[in-house]
């Protein structure tokens, strides 16, 4: 496998030069090019070089249809291979990382490099930083093995930037020390979101609505990654039953996956179900500006700020497998956290009640509008900023 076992310089002490971070991603998902972009300015206003390596999707990843790229990072061929029911990476970057001061990979087990940086950090000959969840919140069945894994690993780095409050407690569960742990409240860039709904004209919905040939006013949203866990069957069955209670319903959904054929062939039979597939950046906020609910009773990510900078309240259900991000959303106050997940009728129920009920929806929206201000990209990068400060210092790297 690529130079793994090349012999390897030492950790670099303080130098002349400024201190050099490397961060390693499998690919480059379309809603983090503004994070990588302003951590870079800001880490460069602090007099550290930012490096950002990164490859191609797998197969399942791909389906998505997220990803970009950046002019001023480095693209590699990453070897993918499947492995069962996922992809094993081998990102081909081992070099590269020689004149890194901190490296900070994604925790995830399928990645190998991880592996032989774990073990280089051992050997004193690397500093390498874990971003990630802390645990794997969607592991079940005989993936718990995975898990314990990586359960093990979790201790082995020299800093965490753990995705937010749920995550800090994850690794500082498993024995890793508080000191070390920076709370990134991962975001996205809501403020651009947010800007590009305040801009969006009358017109434009309308014109969106026309080549859509949506007629009714009770429309309703799903957008994001479209594979099993996010219950896209369930979204269509719960979606018939809204159509009867509430008569001019009309549903759009935004995205792409491996579950996208569940919402195209549920779309060709039914002309108020409008599948538009991905829309990336502010492409899909004319979509939201024209939806009242978000509606999605499966796993919940990122896409919780999505509602929040675009005023459109979320309504899921309490499933035990959704992403960190799920503790943004405040049944009641922000979003709608139905429970129990299984029943078909209260989340029908809880969509139809809130379409009718304009005073509570209302509500909902300005705990979406609170919500945005704390969750931004911006706060986001100057979390993060300041813990690779702190991962520098204590390395003896930075002043």
């Amino acid at each position: 496998m690529d130079q793994a076992a090349e012999p390897a310089a030492p950790v670099r002490a303080a130098a002349a030069r400024r201190p050099r971070v490397m961060i390693i991603y499998k690919s480059l998902p379309e809603y983090r090019r503004r994070f990588y972009e302003s951590l870079r300015a800001r880490l460069a206003e602090m007099g550290v070089e930012l490096q950002l390596v990164y490859g191609q999707a797998g197969v399942e990843d791909a389906k998505k249809n997220d990803c970009v790229d950046l002019p001023w990072a480095t693209r590699v061929k990453n070897r993918i291979w499947r492995v069962g029911q996922r992809d094993v990476y081998w990102q081909p970057c081992l070099r590269l990382t020689r004149q890194a001061d901190l490296v900070i990979v994604e925790q995830a087990n399928r990645l190998l490099l991880n592996y032989v940086l774990l073990v280089l950090r051992q050997l004193g000959l690397r500093r390498v930083a874990f971003w990630g969840h802390g645990r794997d919140f969607q592991a079940h069945g005989h993936f718990r093995m995975r898990e314990w894994i990586k359960h093990r690993l979790t201790r082995h780095v020299d800093w965490w930037f753990a995705y937010n409050d749920t995550s800090v407690r994850v690794v500082q569960a498993a024995g890793y020390p508080a000191q070390r742990i920076t709370n990134v409240q991962n975001a996205i860039d809501t403020r651009r979101l947010t800007e590009a709904l305040q801009r969006t004209t009358p017109e434009q919905i309308q014109e969106m609505r026309a080549r859509l040939g949506i007629r009714g006013q009770n429309v309703c949203i799903y957008t994001g990654g479209m594979y099993k866990d996010k219950r896209l069957e369930f979204l269509v069955h719960a979606c018939d039953l809204l159509r009867v209670r509430v008569p001019d319903f009309e549903m759009i959904f935004v995205g792409s996956g491996p579950e996208a054929g569940v919402v195209r062939e549920a779309a060709k039979t039914r002309p108020w179900m409008h599948f538009v597939g991905p829309q990336f950046d502010t492409a899909k906020v004319v979509y939201f500006a024209a939806s009242k609910l978000l509606l999605m009773p499966g796993l919940v990510g990122l896409v919780a700020l999505d509602a929040f900078a675009l005023e459109t309240p979320l309504v899921t259900t309490n499933v035990a497998y959704h992403s960190p991000e799920i503790e943004y959303v405040r049944d009641g106050a922000n979003g709608v956290i139905v429970d129990p997940p299984e029943e078909l009728e209260k989340y029908v129920s809880a969509v139809a009640g809130l379409l009718r009920d304009e005073p509570h929806r209302q509500k909902l929206i300005a705990g979406c509008r609170a919500a945005r201000e704390r969750y931004t990209n911006e706060a986001m990068v100057e979390r993060f900023a300041g813990g690779i400060g702190s991962a520098l210092r204590e390395a003896g790297v930075m002043r």
